[in-house]
């Protein structure tokens, strides 16, 4: 007769079973670390439209002010004698100018040379106008610089002529223009009262209109309004034309273009969204109706909408007809008037709000998302600990099976071999 138990004692993988058991008690937590990836997901997406929109927001805010209108062509026919640049405040005009001659700052030099710039030493008495300067014992590097720092209205350098003591003091007056009479004695000997100046102060001269202008300086900002002109020559007698017309109507149309271009990318955006998540493309959709909406109002400027893809386009003769029949309609109904507000005025308050970091679309969804995030955080933290002790009770009970077990393998194996031996009596 044989008496046998069987069970864990006999060979079963406790191991392997707890394990089982745990991963099924696991896949709670698997889940909501499935749902964190998909919040975190939704948190780029939402990053990356924010990105979009702050873009397509940079164009809006091109367009909400008269100032980003200012804009000028100008036609300079003295381009060889002169160049002239716009501003915002500038008009249009033609003008007939001509540069009769350009500033230039009076130079004096040393009569005498120097073999080096930092070992010998100079000393000596400069009158500069009406201030005298004494020096004693200075390199000519260190007379320069205590000539500068004087602030006299002229200041030194060193020029090298490229011959034996080459080394000269040259002087330059800090304006066009200006004469300041300069003698010296010791080291440096000069008398311009006497000798003359090797290059002789002027201020530029130009003719605009037949009114004589004068400056001391070659960007001349005084004569045009709103413009300023640089003289780069003098030039020949005759006067040479400049008109400065509007390019209003380019800057609308360039602009525009852009919005349109910004709008559409945000259309492309959500629809990539849409197709692989409807429920996300759908909470993205909300802004861009908001924005369409307000676009819309812009079809007689050459804004129209495709209804099967919802994308935007843009006619540029269109705008060119209505700037052409009505310009400051034009300008009112994108930036408003006295009786009603303008399309991309209503736009930045709109973009303004859902850009912003507190209140605005991005800051709402972060918020959320980071909340859920956290709370599954803690929910997952909170099962792991509580996982963490079932398991060690899955095994200490298993371990408490394979002691009984065990046990009663032995009585079994006592028990056999005792009716062997009472069979055997």
């Amino acid at each position: 007769m044989s008496v046998t138990f069987s069970g864990l004692a006999s060979g079963v993988d406790t191991a392997s079973v707890v394990d089982s058991i745990m991963e099924i008690e696991r896949i709670p937590i698997t889940a909501m670390e499935d749902k964190q990836e998909y919040l975190e997901s939704k948190l780029e997406v939402y990053t990356e439209f924010n990105t979009l929109l702050d873009g397509f927001y940079s164009t809006v805010i091109g367009l909400n002010s008269e100032n980003d209108l200012t804009s000028f062509e100008v036609v300079n026919k003295g381009s060889d004698y002169f160049s002239i640049s716009t501003s915002s405040l500038s008009t249009e005009g033609s003008y007939a100018i001509e540069v009769v001659s350009l500033a230039q700052q009076q130079k004096d030099v040393s009569t005498e040379g120097f073999a080096d710039t930092d070992e010998t030493t100079l000393t000596g008495e400069l009158q500069i106008g009406e201030e005298t300067l004494s020096y004693e014992n200075l390199t000519l590097l260190e007379l320069a610089d205590l000539i500068t720092e004087s602030d006299n209205g002229i200041s030194a350098s060193i020029a090298d002529v490229g011959t034996e003591n080459g080394y000269r003091l040259m002087l330059t007056a800090d304006l066009a223009g200006e004469e300041i009479e300069i003698s010296g004695s010791g080291s440096i000997t000069l008398d311009t009262a006497v000798d003359g100046h090797i290059v002789e102060g002027s201020k530029a001269h130009l003719v605009i209109d037949g009114l004589d202008y004068y400056s001391s300086d070659n960007s001349v900002t005084t004569a045009i309004k709103g413009a300023t002109i640089t003289l780069l020559a003098e030039s020949d007698a005759n006067a040479k034309n400049v008109s400065i017309t509007s390019d209003s109507q380019s800057v609308i149309s360039g602009k525009l273009a852009e919005l349109v271009s910004g709008y559409n990318s945000i259309v492309d955006y959500i629809n990539t969204i849409y197709a692989s998540d409807s429920t996300l493309g759908n909470s993205l959709k909300t802004v861009q109706r908001n924005l369409k909406d307000s676009l819309t109002d812009l079809v007689s400027l050459g804004v129209t909408s495709n209804w099967e893809t919802g994308e935007l386009s843009f006619d540029s003769d269109t705008l060119a007809e209505a700037y052409g029949n009505d310009p400051d309609a034009v300008v009112a109904l994108l930036m408003g008037s006295d009786d009603s507000e303008g399309v991309m005025t209503r736009m930045d308050d709109y973009l303004s709000y859902q850009l912003s970091s507190s209140t605005g679309f991005m800051a709402s969804k972060e918020d959320t998302i980071n909340t859920q995030i956290s709370r599954l955080d803690d929910r997952i933290t909170a099962m792991e600990t509580r996982l963490e002790k079932r398991q060690e009770l899955l095994e200490s009970q298993f371990a408490a099976m394979e002691l009984l077990v065990s046990s009663l393998n032995s009585q079994g194996d006592y028990l056999t071999s005792f009716f062997e031996s009472y069979s055997s009596s």
